[in-house]
């Protein structure tokens, strides 16, 4: 009886893992909605944490795409990339053929903003000094070494990253 009693604990701990999985990317989805980019890209990156605790590859791989719309939003490719670079394979091996296409586009779209930056390519020293650097907006620079060494989260590391990818920077108290 108490085995059970414990089975049916487990359970439950489970299914409410996996509810708050779900809620949270809910609410990265109303947060985007708000405009909200940087809070959804913080629910997102629990959900994600959760959906690969779970084994839910599928959720797990979206809510990685929607990080990375999440940053494009904020004009911050540089983060985006990984995130991208990340969902492609688990998207391919899925079938999920339109999210799949969907990705490619964007990373395509942001390794070609970022080799006109400067930022690709032959490292991250930026474009060679005789040539003119491209005017940017403010926000679509990275900031100096926050943005090159603060690790991505567990959650978008279960697929190799380069090291561009391992620019997004962790909110306030976490890692």
């Amino acid at each position: 009886m108490q085995e059970g009693l414990r089975a049916l604990g487990e359970e439950a701990a489970n299914r409410q893992r996996q509810d708050r999985a779900y809620f949270l990317d809910l609410l990265g989805d109303s947060q985007c909605g708000l405009g909200r980019h940087e809070a959804a890209i913080e629910a997102y990156r629990e959900a994600a944490q959760g959906f690969e605790a779970q084994g839910a590859r599928c959720s797990y791989a979206l809510c990685l795409l929607k990080i990375a719309d999440g940053y494009l939003s904020l004009h911050e490719p540089w983060h985006a990339i990984g995130y991208l670079e990340a969902c492609l394979p688990l998207l391919r091996e899925l079938g999920l053929t339109r999210h799949f296409s969907i990705a490619q586009g964007l990373l395509t779209a942001c390794r070609a903003e970022l080799a006109q930056a400067g930022l690709l390519g032959e490292g991250r020293a930026g474009p060679r000094r005789d040539r003119a650097r491209p005017t940017r907006p403010a926000r679509s620079a990275p900031p100096p070494q926050a943005a090159r060494s603060a690790p991505l989260p567990q959650a978008a590391r279960s697929a190799p990253l380069p090291q561009a990818a391992r620019s997004a920077p962790l909110p306030p108290g976490r890692g």
